[in-house]
């Protein structure tokens, strides 16, 4: 069947929790490509009204929840709900995000670019995001952990991790203050090592 493409646009304070739960109780349009929800203040508890639409949007490739406060709860029950997807972008800069929990099999497998900029990830947070990285099954090009709380162990654990990655194109790290030159130095051999893998680490921001 030839599905029109739909695009929903509903972002700086159109929704709140309340709204959230209303809208997606009612939306069962399959044929969503992309939607933008940025800055509505939307908690873990509008993440979750979201899953069985989630579940069922077979042809979401798009989601922007920037400037929400979902938080890890939130991120987390998002992620499992992806699980078979096809979503390739998925922005949840500037979130509240702590940590991150994905397991085994529970992540889209078709994501290009997840950005994470401007949340509070730190080591934790980075051994969460190891399990999407590492084995030769990751989608994901593009990865925006810039602005967040990540040092030189955060670091370790995510080079360690890529050392098996044969998707990330572009990595970006620049913000976390707690990486010095030691860390500077993994990742360089990183790149170094791994040819097609560009990362950034200082940022005019």
């Amino acid at each position: 069947a030839n599905h029109s493409r739909v695009e929903i646009r509903l972002y700086e304070g159109a929704l709140n929790d309340h709204k959230m739960a209303l809208f997606f109780r009612g939306l069962t349009r399959s044929s969503i490509t992309k939607m933008d929800l940025f800055e509505n203040g939307l908690s873990a508890a509008a993440v979750r009204s979201m899953v069985p639409f989630l579940q069922n949007a077979t042809n979401l490739k798009e989601l922007h929840l920037d400037n929400n406060n979902i938080q890890s709860e939130g991120f987390n029950i998002m992620f499992r709900a992806f699980r078979d997807s096809p979503i390739e972008t998925l922005l949840c800069n500037d979130c509240g995000i702590e940590s991150i929990e994905i397991e085994n099999d529970y992540f889209p497998k078709h994501l290009v670019h997840l950005g994470l900029c401007g949340n509070n990830i730190e080591t934790d947070g980075c051994r969460g995001l190891a399990n999407l990285l590492q084995g030769g099954d990751s989608t994901l090009e593009l990865l925006d952990l810039s602005h967040n709380f990540i040092d030189n162990e955060g670091v370790e654990v995510l080079v360690e991790a890529l050392q098996s990655n044969i998707s990330l194109k572009t990595f970006d790290l620049g913000g976390n203050n707690g990486i010095s030159n030691q860390g500077r130095i993994m990742l360089l051999k990183l790149v170094n090592d791994i040819s097609s893998i560009s990362a950034t680490l200082h940022s005019n921001h």
